[in-house]
């Protein structure tokens, strides 16, 4: 919702400014910037921080600790009997990961509750790092861009002007003129503006590295018997709940179901669970094996970042490419496409919105992945001084090499552009193809089993109830929220 909002700002504030003063009018002009980053990224922190306040349609939450009696005994006791009921008609269970979700036993009585009524697939986790990772991601950008913005008013329409002499430069060394090299050393020199803000990226990406393999690292160690409980009266009827709900079944087969009110209940068979063990081991062996697959096969293993939660990361970098392009360089859109050799203004910008496009979506959001790979072989040797030293390092060298993907798309397709060949166009689509192909790698790193056991063993089922008045479907909206 706030993604959509800040677009939504930012295609009308372009709108009424080319319906202002024309296609050319923001060349040089110093309303881009505030119009069109500056707000739309507001308008994103606004609706990201408050949207559920103005959306209509909120969904119910159940809560444990606000909606199962504290004080009363006696409601306490009927209220956990009923546990089953709650979880059961709810539609999903979100997860609010931190490193203590599976040391509280409260949270494994829900989750094997879950479990045995609902399965792996209606159980989401949302590690509480993830948002304040992508928030200071996109903080950090805004500084990059704001860097940007900051050289382009200092050195008024520099990557046009330079182009000539960085094509004169090439030519003397490689003895003909080199636009392809001129533009990819001109891209090149703007990476600077992400060395301040790529130190920083430091801090937020080891905890992302830390604890996400922490998460992982606990469902293969998951024990129930090293659960907490803040009441120790508490402890005893949790896991004799626990019990009686991965205890083996004989009475109960995989199509059987259990009316819940006016609710449907399929419960699970756990398939690969030694059914004549001690129903508490059963739970752990569910936790360490289909739901821990399950969430690798969710989110992905320490090293997945998803390919939208990075373009999201460099939402403000988006929008300053409308900046770069509609601003002609922050210089006159006559004099800026002449200086870089285009034909026409319209040409120009075409050229560069299709540079950026490709840019945006192939070279800068392989930035995370490559940072987390790097940070996790440096620190495979160990967690002392010089691994942190190599770390830091190894920040803008992954900037950097974002950098270098997108100076070999811009440099062939301007190239292209400017000075037609088939050579030209054949190394433009082998760099397209290769940059495509590492982001599909890069971007598919989820853990799939062989067996693909948690999709096959876990059926999704909708909790529906047929109203007999009308037959119409009914699901429940409700969320279980731990």
């Amino acid at each position: 919702m706030a993604v959509k909002c800040a677009f939504g700002t930012w295609l009308l504030m372009v709108t009424v400014l080319l319906g202002w003063g024309g296609i050319t009018s923001l060349g040089g002009s110093c309303l881009a910037l505030p119009c069109l980053v500056y707000l739309p990224m507001i308008m994103f922190f606004l609706v990201f921080l408050f949207g559920h306040q103005i959306m209509g349609d909120t969904p119910s939450v159940w809560v444990d600790k606000l909606c199962i009696h504290q004080t009363d005994p006696d409601l306490k006791a009927e209220q956990i009997a009923s546990l089953a009921v709650f979880v059961a008609r709810s539609q999903r269970m979100l997860i609010l990961w931190d490193d203590t979700y599976f040391e509280r036993l409260w949270c494994n009585l829900e989750l094997a509750t879950r479990a045995r009524y609902g399965g792996a697939e209606k159980v989401e986790v949302l590690p509480l790092w993830l948002a304040p990772w992508l928030l200071t991601s996109i903080l950090l950008d805004l500084l990059s861009v704001t860097i940007f913005e900051v050289m382009e008013h200092v050195f008024p329409n520099w990557s046009a002007a330079w182009i000539e002499k960085t094509t004169d430069f090439a030519e003397a060394i490689f003895g003909e003129r080199q636009y392809f090299v001129a533009v990819f050393c001109i891209w090149m020199m703007s990476c600077i503006v992400y060395l301040p803000t790529s130190i920083p990226c430091f801090f937020s990406f080891r905890m992302k590295l830390r604890n996400h393999q922490l998460m992982l690292d606990q469902m293969a160690d998951f024990d129930v018997k090293n659960a907490k409980c803040t009441l120790p009266a508490d402890r005893e009827p949790i896991e004799e709940q626990v019990r009686e709900l991965f205890k083996d079944r004989d009475d109960l087969d995989d199509q059987e179901a259990m009316a819940t009110n006016d609710v449907d209940v399929r419960l699970q068979r756990f398939i690969g669970v030694n059914s004549s063990s001690d129903p508490l081991q059963s739970f752990n062996a569910y936790v360490r094996g289909t739901l821990r697959d399950f969430v690798v096969a969710q989110i992905g293993d320490e090293l997945f970042v998803p390919w939208r939660t990075c373009l999201i990361a460099f939402l403000p970098m988006i929008f300053y490419s409308s900046v770069n392009v509609l601003g002609c360089d922050n210089g006159p859109c006559e004099t800026s496409f002449k200086l870089q050799g285009f034909s026409s203004v319209s040409q120009y910008m075409v050229a560069n919105g299709a540079a950026w496009m490709l840019c945006l979506s192939l070279a800068f959001p392989l930035t995370y992945p490559i940072l987390l790979r790097m940070l996790k072989f440096v620190f495979s040797f160990g967690d002392g001084v010089p691994q942190h030293v190599a770390a830091f390092l190894c920040c803008p060298l992954a900037f950097i090499y974002n950098y270098i993907c997108g100076s070999l798309i811009c440099a062939s397709l301007l190239s292209l552009v400017v000075q037609y060949s088939v050579k030209k166009l054949l190394v433009f689509v082998v760099i397209l193809v290769i940059l495509t192909a590492q982001s599909m790698w890069l971007f598919s790193g989820r853990i799939q089993r062989r067996n693909e056991m948690s999709c096959r063993c876990v059926q999704r089922k909708a909790y529906e109830a047929i109203d007999g008045r009308d037959g119409q479907l009914h699901m429940s909206h409700d969320v279980s929220l731990l």
